[in-house]
């Protein structure tokens, strides 16, 4: 039972990668292959990783069904219950074998790492950074493999919300061990409870300036700025606010890896929690991507072995429904999770659980 069961997994998996994959090519090469024929092979397993979440569930199922079912309809399944041997000693193998695909699923899909991010864009346009309540970038342009932006507005704020500081630059650099690096443009200071930010003749530092208000300039919140210079090159403001988990945003979650949305979530402040939304749901989902495959089984399983489950055509009809429900249901879990009415967890975890119980009404409707 358990070999037949193996070449039933097999075969299922080998026929739906083998034909997304080749409607995949046809459509448009670069969805699996985005950086042409030199790195093909690292392409193709990223590619193949976004996939796996969900066809090894259905694969799971699929053996389970058709391996039972044809044992039924060859006598050997009848054959097994007349010799004493029990429906548990029968698939003990098999749940062994569920319980490893799914845990090697989950092993492929955390250690799959992280890609670097210049090898999912070329160029991003109108990159934003919103720090806290602290400082807001804006880029007309970027790119993530120089880690390079143009046209840059930047705008500091106090505890207060009152501006500090403004730069606007032709060109800015990130380096991860000394911060950002700046190119032709303007630097604007305001007066604040701080004082006055201005710049060394250098551009290497940013020196804060006490001064005694006035009585034409008693608030912190003047518009006004109180200094006003050019630069070719600054380097001194000391701001480490890392592009890269922002640059991460303009890739769709469904192709990111378990490894990546890790790494995203954690950088990203909390603040952007309904941008993030997409995110937090990929990755309940991909939490359920071992547990899955083991309930696919189990359901699989329970319904081929059920007394009046016995034809290949039955049991395929009763599974396109029950895909049909889960998918309508995740889909809908999904546009609630996104609307704030559900938490990502909920979402992710709302369908496996009704297709469960679906599976447990139908066995006993069959009795």
């Amino acid at each position: 039972m358990a070999r037949e069961w193996t070449v039933w997994f097999l075969g299922w998996l080998f026929f739906l990668v083998g034909t997304i994959f080749m409607f995949s090519v046809v459509e448009d090469a670069s969805q699996v292959f985005p950086r042409g024929m030199n790195q093909w092979r690292e392409d193709l397993w990223f590619w193949l990783i976004d996939y796996l979440p969900w066809l090894l569930p259905i694969c799971c199922l699929g053996a389970s069904l058709f391996s039972i079912s044809f044992a039924r309809k060859r006598g050997e399944w009848a054959a097994m219950i007349t010799s004493g041997i029990s429906p548990i000693q029968s698939f003990l193998l098999i749940i062994v074998l569920g319980i490893s695909i799914g845990w090697m699923s989950d092993w492929l899909l955390h250690s799959s790492g992280i890609r670097a991010i210049g090898e999912n864009f070329e160029k991003v346009r109108s990159l934003q950074m919103k720090v806290g309540t602290k400082r807001l970038w804006f880029f007309q342009s970027f790119n993530p493999k120089t880690l390079t932006g143009n046209d840059l507005q930047l705008f500091s704020y106090g505890d207060g919300g009152e501006d500090l500081f403004r730069v606007s630059a032709k060109r800015a650099t990130w380096n991860p061990s000394s911060g950002w690096i700046f190119f032709e443009g303007r630097f604007l200071g305001f007066y604040s409870s701080k004082g006055l930010p201005t710049l060394n003749s250098e551009g290497t530092s940013l020196l804060w300036e006490s001064y005694n208000p006035t009585e034409e300039n008693t608030s912190y919140h003047t518009k006004s700025p109180g200094i006003h210079s050019r630069f070719e090159k600054l380097s001194g403001l000391n701001l480490m606010d890392d592009p890269i988990p922002y640059l991460w945003l303009h890739k769709k979650a469904k192709e990111m890896t378990s490894a990546e949305l890790v790494y995203l979530l954690d950088q990203m402040p909390n603040s952007l929690g309904h941008e993030l939304l997409p995110y937090q749901i990929r990755r309940a989902q991909l939490w359920w991507n071992g547990p899955a495959c083991l309930l696919a089984l189990l359901i699989g399983l329970s319904m081929g072995s059920s007394i009046r489950s016995s034809t290949p055509a039955k049991l395929a009809g009763v599974s396109l429904v029950g895909a049909l429900i889960f998918y309508l249901l995740r889909s809908l879990c999904i546009s609630l999770a996104e609307q704030g009415i559900l938490s990502p967890v909920t979402s992710a975890s709302l369908p496996f659980i009704t297709l469960f119980f679906w599976a447990i009404l139908f066995a006993r409707l069959q009795k």
